[in-house]
Formats: C-alpha cells, sequence, structure tokens
C-alpha cells in the first residue's frame, strides 16, 4: 500500500488505493487502517479492523 499511496494525507489516498484494492478484494477501509498503522506504529489504527 504504501507503494501506491502518497506519503502524506490527502483526499487522494482513497483515489489511489481504491483500484488496488479491488484487484486484491481487500476493503478500503482496512487499507487505509494498514497504512495509518505503518505511518505512526501506533496500534489504535488497526483497532476493529479484520486484517
Amino acid at each position: 500500500m504504501l507503494e501506491f499511496a502518497p506519503p502524506y494525507p490527502s483526499d487522494t489516498e482513497a483515489d489511489v488505493l481504491a483500484p488496488l484494492c479491488d484487484q486484491i478484494g481487500d476493503p478500503l477501509d482496512n487499507a487505509l487502517a494498514a497504512r495509518r498503522y505503518v505511518m505512526s506504529g501506533d496500534g489504535r489504527a488497526l483497532r476493529d479492523t479484520l486484517l
């Protein structure tokens, strides 16, 4: 996910990740939560997310 989304938070993140999520069959919300976790290291980003 980090390779495809820009390194800064913006509205374009979802636009960039949505097609990738469709291809791999993963919900966009999970991908964004995983990306937040990787960027911050804060486990709270994954709360209520099934990965």
